[in-house]
C-alpha cells in the first residue's frame, strides 16, 4: 500500500521491537466483539465456455453502499480454489484467514469504464492469455470465485462476488452479477467492552502490542493493520453506533486517519482530519457523543474494523 502524509515511519516499527511503549494502551478487553457470515451466490455454467460477464446490476456493495457499476469497477477477477468447497471459501474469506496457497489461479480484466460486460477470454494472467478449455472446467477440486473490485490489486477491493460453477448439465454462458448488498451479515456488539481511558491534552501515543485477537477471535494479523481512524460522534452512544458499524467513517462528527506501514503504535498527534488540512489537537471537554478509535485493514475482504474500542478522554492528575 502506497501512503499518504502520515504514515508512520519505519522508525516507529523500530520502537516497537525494541520494547518502546505508547502510553494509550489496548488490550484484548478493549476490543469490541462480533459475528460476520458471508452468503455468496452461485451462477451454474457450461464448462470450458467463453463466458459473458456483466456487473452493470452492482449498484450496492456488501456494505451496501451505492455503487456506481460503469464509473467505480476498475476490475474483475476470476480466483480457482483448490480443495475448498464454497462454504469454506465463504468463512475464510469472513475470517481473513484466506491463504495464498489455497489459490490455485488467478485472472483479471480491468475495466475500461465504458462498456459494462466483458468475456471470460479477455482476461488475463498478468498479461498472459489463458485456454479457457484448460483452465475453466468442471471439477470436483475446484471452486471458482469472480470478484468485481475497485481498484486493481490483486484480491483487493471487491465490491461484488458471485461463485461460478462450469458444469456439464449447464448450457449458460452469461454470468450477471447483483448488488451485493444481504451477502455479509454482520453484527457488532460495543457494550461489553472495557473503555480506554486517554489523556485530554495528550500524549496519545496509542499502543496495540496486547492485542492479541480481533473482533472475531482469530488470532489477530498485525501485519495487515494498515490505518488508524479516531472517530467522533456527536450525541451518540456506543449502543447507537454498533448498529451503523459499516457506516462510521460516513456519519463521524470529525474523523482523523493515521495511515501506517508497519510497527504497532501510532501517535494520535499525526492524525490527520479527514476532509481538511488539520491534524488531532485534543479532546474536547464537555461534548456529548462518543470517541472510537479504530485498527483497519485496507486490503482485507471483510470491511469491519480488525480493532475498535470505545475512548474515554480524562483530565491528567495533577
Amino acid at each position: 500500500m502506497l501512503c499518504s502524509t502520515g504514515c508512520e515511519s519505519t522508525d516507529t516499527a523500530r520502537e516497537a521491537d525494541r520494547g518502546v511503549r505508547g502510553n494509550v494502551r489496548l488490550a484484548n478487553d478493549n476490543n469490541y466483539r462480533s459475528e460476520s457470515a458471508l452468503s455468496i451466490p452461485t451462477i451454474e455454467t457450461a464448462s470450458a465456455a467463453d463466458l459473458e460477464i456483466c456487473w452493470d446490476k452492482v449498484t450496492k456493495d456488501l456494505q451496501c453502499h451505492g455503487v456506481a457499476p460503469q464509473a467505480d469497477l476498475d476490475a474483475v477477477a476470476l480466483l480457482r480454489f483448490l480443495h475448498l468447497s464454497e462454504e469454506q471459501v465463504e468463512q475464510r474469506l469472513t475470517a481473513g484467514e484466506l491463504a495464498m496457497s489455497e489459490v490455485d489461479g488467478y485472472l483479471d480484466y480491468k475495466t475500461d469504464h465504458r462498456a459494462t460486460c466483458s468475456r471470460l477470454s479477455s482476461m488475463t494472467l498478468f498479461g498472459t492469455r489463458i485456454d479457457i478449455e484448460e483452465e475453466y472446467v468442471e471439477s470436483d477440486d475446484h471452486t471458482y470465485l469472480l470478484l468485481f473490485n475497485v481498484g486493481t490489486t490483486p484480491g483487493v477491493g471487491a465490491r461484488s462476488m458471485v461463485f461460478v460453477k462450469p458444469t456439464s448439465r449447464s448450457t449458460n454462458t452469461k454470468v450477471e452479477a447483483e448488488p451485493a448488498c444481504g451477502y455479509l451479515e454482520y453484527s457488532a456488539d460495543l457494550s461489553g467492552l472495557e473503555p480506554v481511558e486517554v489523556p485530554v491534552d495528550g500524549p496519545w501515543v496509542v499502543d496495540w502490542r496486547d492485542v492479541s485477537k480481533d473482533s472475531q477471535g482469530n488470532d489477530l494479523a498485525y501485519e495487515s493493520i494498515d490505518g488508524v481512524s479516531l472517530g467522533f460522534y456527536e450525541g451518540k452512544t456506543p449502543q447507537e453506533l454498533q448498529e451503523q458499524i459499516f457506516d462510521l467513517e460516513l456519519i463521524a462528527t470529525s474523523l482523523w486517519e493515521v495511515d501506517l506501514k508497519g510497527g504497532r503504535t501510532a501517535d494520535l498527534a499525526k492524525a490527520k482530519l479527514r476532509g481538511g488540512s488539520g491534524t488531532f489537537s485534543g479532546f474536547e471537554r464537555d461534548t456529548d457523543g462518543t470517541w472510537m478509535l479504530g485498527l483497519t485493514c485496507s486490503t482485507c475482504q471483510n470491511p469491519a474494523p480488525l480493532v475498535l474500542t470505545v475512548l474515554k478522554p480524562a483530565e491528567s492528575e495533577s
